[in-house]
């Protein structure tokens, strides 16, 4: 059972009036139904503002066996979370991955034995580190294999070399003559783009440091399930 909590005053629902400088929970809806979609009873929790002690009562009466959190991970004066799960005894065993996007994505336990899973604000961000990490997560949490199943695709056109830090880019895959798919990267992968990830048919990865990569040659993809 998975409960997501977002955070942020700057949020408001789907479906409702946004204000001055406010944005929509889409990245959490779609979370829910990802994690649905994964085989875990999901629940998305009334959001709560960058309040300390509000994101602790949220989690606190959580019934779940997982906590998500969506927001809140980012660096000083705004990282709340993590000092609010530390009122429960929150201990860190991942502070932050060295992937893009979502390099604030964090992982503990907290004192009563549920995990916590902190993932980033900006939803496209949100939505690839879900596939990344919770999705293998709920795997293992159900008993089945929790690693990434990853598949040879060629490039459709040439990639850039990468920085320091991998980059899972999200692709669209056309069929091959060869038996390999084709994938084309996305010219803008923008972490707050929620419709290049929903037109997205695979996450390419790219080494931290990777070379300059020629059209054609064999890259690594996780192949995004789609109805």
């Amino acid at each position: 059972r998975v409960a997501f909590l977002s955070t942020g005053e700057e949020i408001v629902d789907p479906g409702e009036a946004a204000g001055p400088y406010q944005i929509y929970d889409a990245g959490t809806a779609a979370l829910v139904a990802l994690a649905a979609g994964w085989g875990a009873p999901a629940q998305r929790l009334r959001p709560v503002g960058d309040d300390v002690a509000a994101t602790a009562a949220a989690v606190r009466a959580a019934d779940c066996d997982l906590i998500v959190t969506v927001g809140g991970a980012s660096v000083g004066d705004h990282d709340l979370v993590k000092p609010a799960l530390a009122q429960l005894g929150l201990e860190l065993a991942v502070e932050n991955v060295n992937v893009r996007p979502g390099k604030p994505t964090w992982f503990g336990r907290l004192a009563d034995g549920r995990r916590v899973l902190g993932l980033p604000g900006n939803p496209a961000s949100a939505l690839v580190c879900a596939e990344l990490f919770l999705h293998p997560l709920l795997g293992a949490m159900q008993g089945a294999d929790a690693l990434l199943a990853l598949t040879q695709v060629r490039a459709a056109a040439p990639f850039p070399a990468n920085g320091p830090r991998e980059h899972w880019m999200r692709a669209r895959l056309t069929s091959g003559r060869d038996g390999f798919f084709l994938a084309e990267a996305f010219a803008d992968q923008d972490s707050s783009l929620v419709s290049v990830f929903a037109s997205a048919d695979a996450l390419v990865r790219r080494p931290s440091g990777a070379p300059p990569l020629a059209e054609g040659a064999l890259i690594e993809a996780l192949v995004l399930g789609r109805a």
